[in-house]
């Protein structure tokens, strides 16, 4: 069954079924769905079905790989919480358009409050992460009203929503 969840999206209702394959699936997205079938004590055909079910109803959005920063280079993390003057939905979306394409961009992040839009940067060093904050200026001159900026020294929980499922 699926019903719109709280914020607007759909919500799909699971079984312990699901919830298991989902869990299996985070922890391992290359996982072999025979693997899966056995942990989860069903048919290979039915764990296909019901992947395929989740994926379909978009409750798995995507599969994807998780690289370690630290070892590509990529010491500095900041985070960076921005206010923005009053725009025009064109200039936001533009706005928006160059920082999700911004390599050193790693998220953002629309947020409700004093700030309007969180985001992470990645940088080799801090002299890569001033030189990626006046592009950012620079390409919004005008449109960004403050800046608030923290470096991250420690990730302490990133969350994959399997406590949840």
């Amino acid at each position: 069954m699926v019903t719109k969840g709280p914020l607007g999206g759909t919500q799909v209702n699971l079984d312990e079924k699901d919830r298991a394959i989902l869990r299996l699936i985070v922890r391992d997205p290359r996982m072999q769905v025979a693997d899966i079938a056995r942990e989860v004590g069903v048919q290979r055909d039915t764990v296909v079905y019901r992947v395929k079910r989740m994926e379909k109803r978009g409750l798995i959005t995507k599969y994807h790989t998780i690289l370690d920063p630290l070892s590509l280079g990529l010491g500095v993390f900041m985070m960076v919480l921005v206010k923005l003057n009053p725009v025009s939905k064109s200039e936001l979306e533009v706005f928006l358009d160059k920082l999700k394409g911004h390599k050193n961009v790693t998220q953002v992040s629309r947020l409700v409050g004093k700030y309007d839009y969180f985001l992470q940067i990645a940088a080799e060093d801090i002299v890569v992460f001033d030189a990626v904050l006046d592009d950012i200026k620079a390409m919004h001159m005008g449109i960004i009203a403050d800046m608030d900026i923290s470096n991250v020294i420690d990730g302490i929980k990133t969350d994959d929503f399997t406590g949840l499922i």
